[in-house]
């Protein structure tokens, strides 16, 4: 697995035209036809267990890319007025984002866009 000093080397080149490509196009999704993409951990924190919440293990790679990805997305969006953000802070639109480019991993480890997993699915 990738330590945050790995991502944070790979960030350091980084043209950041992939990430703002990736908000114009989640500002341009049509939610009735394609939905929103999310990552959900949930755990019970009532339960008088031991056991806690874990991710998928496809997707243990993700995680420093994902928490990278959220601070990179979050900046870019504080760029936006509040009337482009839908008076959101800007780490809400942030975390679509990041969502839709961390979405899942293949078989080489490379991330996968969640528009990539739903395109066959998409209404014509």
């Amino acid at each position: 697995m990738k330590t945050m000093q790995d991502v944070l080397q790979t960030l350091v080149d980084q043209d950041l035209d992939q990430y703002r490509e990736v908000i114009d196009y989640c500002g341009t999704r049509v939610t009735a036809d394609e939905g929103i993409p999310a990552i959900i951990g949930l755990d019970d924190l009532t339960g008088s267990w031991d056991k806690t919440y874990e991710g998928a293990k496809d997707d243990e790679e993700l995680h420093m890319m994902m928490a990278a990805g959220a601070l990179i997305f979050a900046s870019l969006y504080e760029q936006k007025t509040k009337e482009e953000l839908g008076h959101y802070p800007a780490i809400a639109p942030a975390m679509s984002a990041v969502a839709e480019r961390f979405f899942t991993v293949d078989e080489n480890g490379d991330e996968v866009q969640y528009r990539e997993v739903v395109k066959d699915f998409l209404k014509k």
